[in-house]
């Protein structure tokens, strides 16, 4: 696989841009100190701020960490045939980082934007007590993706104890959970990723995909102890999950192992800003694609990369 970052962009109007998803040519980014969802044209016109939830901070748009409610994760899914995007926060503090917020995008009949905002501790609690996930106790969700059947879930690994795995969960049953209609928690299989590490630093799943058939992820390497605090940023990658099916001679069960991966570079050198969160909208020709990257510049006004990706 190769990676071109054929043009960067800063986002003035986003700081702290934690996803992306591009829905019929209009760009969806989230922000993870930020209580806004911002939608913006392909030329990077701001159209709207789409409140999410209140907060007390005097500016919604930097609010301190203690308080953020850490929204990372950011997926696109269909529910009775109408576009939705589905917002998870990380997890890693408890409940200020626990919330689910799903969004109804307009149609010919409602120009709106429906939000629905709802509590997933539950789930969340669910995936602290499990050890293939981590041993201490603490979580950091970082990507969302919906494929054919199922909903994938990442982990994010920090020197802490929690490792790089994706969780992935029957999709009728996880949108069941997400709408309120079950209390029942769906219960995920466990894959463990193992990535490279980026200038002597383990890198981390920080964004997911999937498009085409095909499941992509971004990683970064941060230097952090933990999934709280910020580090140096010592570059980012970008890669594809294979999903095979092995049987028993019984039943068959879907497994996860990492496929390729590749670092991100500019001008020859490795690119050193955060990756966030990948986007892939287009194949324009047998094995290329086009796609959008964000970085998280930590309070700072984010960027935009536009990448052609050849496998």
């Amino acid at each position: 696989m190769k990676i071109s970052i054929v043009k960067k962009a800063k986002l003035d109007d986003v700081a702290s841009a934690s996803g992306m998803e591009v829905v019929d040519g209009i760009i969806y980014i989230l922000s993870d100190d930020s209580s806004f969802l911002y939608r913006l044209k392909d030329d990077l016109t701001l159209l709207e701020k789409i409140p999410l939830y209140k907060s007390t901070s005097e500016n919604p748009e930097h609010i301190a960490k203690p308080d953020k409610a850490d929204l990372e994760c950011m997926g696109q899914l269909s529910i009775n045939g109408y576009k939705h995007l589905l917002l998870l926060g990380s997890g890693s503090k408890s409940p200020q980082r626990d919330n689910a917020f799903l969004i109804k995008l307009p149609t010919n009949y409602n120009r709106k934007h429906i939000v629905w905002e709802s509590s997933i501790t539950s789930l969340y609690n669910l995936l602290r007590s499990n050890e293939e996930i981590t041993s201490c106790g603490s979580i950091n969700m970082e990507g969302l993706a919906f494929g054919n059947e199922n909903v994938y879930l990442l982990n994010r690994g920090n020197l802490e104890g929690s490792k790089n795995v994706v969780l992935s969960f029957n999709k009728a049953e996880f949108i069941e959970f997400i709408q309120g209609h079950t209390e029942g928690v769906p219960f995920p299989s466990v894959h463990p990723i193992n990535l490279p590490e980026l200038s002597g630093v383990k890198t981390g799943l920080s964004g997911a995909d999937f498009f085409d058939g095909h499941f992509w992820f971004t990683s970064s390497a941060e230097d952090s102890p933990n999934a709280y605090d910020d580090g140096n940023v010592k570059g980012s990658m970008l890669g594809l999950l294979s999903m095979d099916q092995e049987s028993n001679g019984r039943f068959s069960e879907e497994k996860i192992h990492l496929q390729e991966v590749t670092s991100f570079f500019l001008d020859g050198n490795l690119f050193l800003g955060k990756v966030e969160s990948v986007s892939v909208y287009e194949k324009y020709k047998e094995g290329v694609y086009s796609a959008l990257a964000v970085t998280d510049n930590d309070g700072k006004p984010s960027e935009l990369l536009l990448l052609e990706i050849q496998l």
